[in-house]
């Protein structure tokens, strides 16, 4: 599988590998995993993005009236989308495990 993941949607995926969650949820995996934060339109940019890739699905949860009505929409991990996180851990992980000569 050709890996062309940017850094936020590799975030993105990892912080769904445990089940779906929806965007606020996310964000806050990916800071409590990253310390770096995403902000939310840009959150939902890359689920788009993501979703069109084939690597995420969504639904719609149920209104209820402690939000006001309002639903949360809800991400997962596709087959596709596992298989890809895989992809970038396998290739990351011999990089991360080098050194800086002269340092």
């Amino acid at each position: 599988m050709d890996i062309n993941l940017g850094i936020n949607e590799a975030r993105i995926l990892s912080a769904l590998r445990s089940g779906q969650k929806y965007g606020l949820e996310i964000i806050d995996t990916v800071k409590q995993e990253t310390k770096k934060g995403i902000s939310l339109g840009g959150l939902y940019t890359t689920m788009h993005r993501l979703e069109k890739k084939g690597f995420v699905k969504s639904r719609w949860g149920e209104s209820t009236a402690e939000r006001g009505g309002n639903r949360r929409k809800y991400y997962e991990l596709t087959g596709s989308g596992r298989k890809v996180l895989l992809d970038v851990k396998e290739s990351f992980t011999p990089l991360l495990n080098w050194e800086v000569q002269g340092a």
